[in-house]
C-alpha cells in the first residue's frame, strides 16, 4: 500500500540555498517517493495509508562521504589494537556503528578506509540481508599508501604501477566500491608534514583505471596543493581535506567541478586545534608541530574560496574518535557554518542533494523519483543546522520507504504526535 506523510514542514533539499520549510504532504510508493504536494493531497484513505506527521519537519535522509566505521563507539587513537581484534567482535562492534548513524539520520554512507580488508563489505552485506540496521553503504577497504610512507605497517603499502593494480583488482573482487588512497601526509603523524606527496600520478592513474574496471571509484586523502592537483588530474572522484590549497590547486578543483567533490574533515581539525583531543594524549605541542592551527587557517581560506566558485562540497569528516564522537555527525555541517560562513541550508545541501550525483542515484531530495529514504525532525535545520546535533530531536528515519529502528508506521505517528503536544 502507498504512504500518504501528512502535515508535514517539508525541506527538499532541491539545491536552492534560499529554501525553507513549507507545508505540505508527500505520498511514497515503494522505496520512492511519488508525490510531494503543497499543502495537502487528495487521496481517499482507502487508497493511501495517511500518516499524520503534525508539523514536524521532513529531510532527505543525509550523507557522509568519509567515513571509517571499522572504528569502534570507544575508539580512541589505536589502529594497531584494532587491527588485532579478533573479526567476530570487531563486526559487533561496527554493526553498532553504523546503527548509530542510522539513528543519526544517516541513511548513506561513503566509505573512506577500514583497519580490516573486509569488514566495510561484511558489514554491507548483512545490513542487505536485513540482519542489522545500517545506512545505505559504499564499503571501502584497507587504506593504500605508498610503501615506507605514512602508516608503515598499518596500512596496504605499493610501489610499482604492477603492485597498485593488483591491490585495488583485489579489494574490487571482494566487493570493494571505494578505493582509498594516501596522497599525502598528515602532519599530526610524526615526519609525514601534510603537503608531502605520495604515490605520484602513475600510482594514481592506475589506481583510478582498475576501479573503473572494478565498478568502483577513487577517494583520497589529500591535504596539500599538489596532492590536491595530482588527484584531480588523474580522476580521482572525492579529494578529502584539501586544507593547504594555492591558486593552481583551486583552479584545477573549479575546473574539474563536476566530476570532483572535496569532503573537507572541518570538524575533525577544529577540534583538534580547540584541544579536545588532549584528554586523549594528543597535546599542544603535537598539534603546534603538526602545524594544524596553520592549516585550519588555510583550509577556511580554501573553502570559501572554492565555495564561491561552484564546487561541490560533499559532507563527511573522520568521526569516531573520542573527540570526533560517533553520533555527532552533524558537527562537520555545524562548522561549515560557524567557520566557513554557509548558511545553514547550504551546510545541509552538503550532506543531501550533493551526494545523489556523487553516487549516481536519485537520492537526497524530497522529489519524486527519488528513494524514500528521509528523516523527521523537530526542528528547521534551514534556521539552525544544530538541531541535527540533538538526539532527542532526531524522529524516526526511513529508508526506501520503510521506518526504521520502529514496529512500524504506527510509532512513527505517535512520535509526531508527542512533539506535537510537548510543544503545545
Amino acid at each position: 500500500m502507498r504512504t500518504l506523510l501528512t502535515h508535514a514542514q517539508v525541506i527538499t533539499c532541491s539545491g536552492d540555498p534560499s529554501e525553507r520549510p513549507f507545508d505540505g504532504d508527500v505520498l511514497i510508493d515503494g522505496d520512492r517517493i511519488a508525490g510531494v504536494f503543497h499543502g495537502r493531497a487528495e487521496f481517499d484513505s482507502g487508497s493511501v495509508r495517511m500518516v499524520d506527521l503534525a508539523g514536524a519537519t521532513l529531510i532527505p535522509g543525509l550523507c557522509d562521504a568519509h567515513t571509517h566505521i571499522s572504528w569502534p563507539l570507544d575508539f580512541v587513537f589505536n589502529h594497531p589494537e584494532i587491527s588485532a581484534m579478533p573479526e567476530d567482535e570487531h563486526a559487533l562492534e561496527v554493526a553498532g556503528v553504523v546503527r548509530t548513524y542510522l539513528r543519526s539520520g544517516y541513511t548513506l554512507l561513503v566509505g573512506a578506509g577500514a583497519l580490516k580488508p573486509r569488514v566495510d563489505v561484511v558489514v554491507h552485506d548483512a545490513i542487505e540481508k536485513g540482519l542489522i540496521d545500517g545506512p545505505r553503504l559504499l564499503p571501502s577497504g584497507a587504506m593504500i599508501t605508498e610503501r615506507g610512507q605514512i602508516g608503515e605497517g598499518n596500512l596496504l603499502e605499493v610501489g610499482t604501477v604492477d603492485e597498485m593494480r593488483r591491490a585495488v583488482a583485489e579489494q574490487c573482487e571482494l566487493g570493494v566500491k571505494v578505493i582509498k588512497l594516501m596522497a599525502s601526509g598528515d602532519g599530526i603523524v610524526p615526519g609525514h608534514p601534510s603537503q608531502q606527496v605520495y604515490l605520484g600520478d602513475e600510482l594514481v592513474a592506475a589506481a583510478v583505471a582498475t576501479a573503473e574496471e572494478g565498478g568502483a571509484f577513487v577517494v583520497a586523502h589529500a591535504r596539500g596543493p599538489e596532492p590536491v592537483r595530482m588527484c584531480v588530474r588523474n580522476g580521482v572522484k572525492i579529494v578529502h581535506h584539501a586544507t593547504f590549497l594555492d591558486d593552481d590547486s583551486i583552479d584545477a578543483l573549479v575546473a574539474a567541478r563536476d566530476e570532483v567533490w572535496v569532503c573537507p574533515g572541518l570538524h575533525y581539525l577544529r577540534q583538534m586545534v580547540d584541544g579536545k583531543a588532549e584528554p586523549y594524549g594528543i597535546t599542544r605541542e603535537a598539534i603546534e608541530a603538526a602545524l594544524y592551527p596553520e592549516e585550519l587557517e588555510a583550509q577556511l581560506d580554501g573553502i570559501r574560496k572554492l565555495h564561491s566558485n561552484g564546487v561541490r562540497f560533499v559532507a563527511g569528516g573522520d568521526f569516531g574518535h573520542q573527540w570526533t564522537k560517533h553520533g555527532t555527525y552533524a558537527a562537520e555541517l555545524l562548522a561549515y557554518v560557524e567557520l566557513a560562513g554557509m548558511s545553514p541550508t547550504e551546510a545541509l545541501l552538503t550532506a543531501t542533494a550533493n551526494a545523489g550525483p556523487l553516487v549516481d542515484e536519485r537520492l537526497g531530495q524530497v522529489a519524486e523519483g527519488h528513494l524514500a529514504d528521509l528523516v523527521l525532525v523537530d526542528g528547521d535545520p534551514t534556521a539552525d543546522i544544530a538541531v541535527l546535533l540533538d538526539q532527542d530531536r532526531i524522529g524516526p528515519v526511513f529508508k526506501g520507504g520503510r521506518p526504521t529502528g520502529t514496529d512500524g508506521w504506527g510509532d512513527v505517528a505517535t512520535w509526531a504526535a508527542d512533539r506535537s503536544l510537548a510543544d503545545a
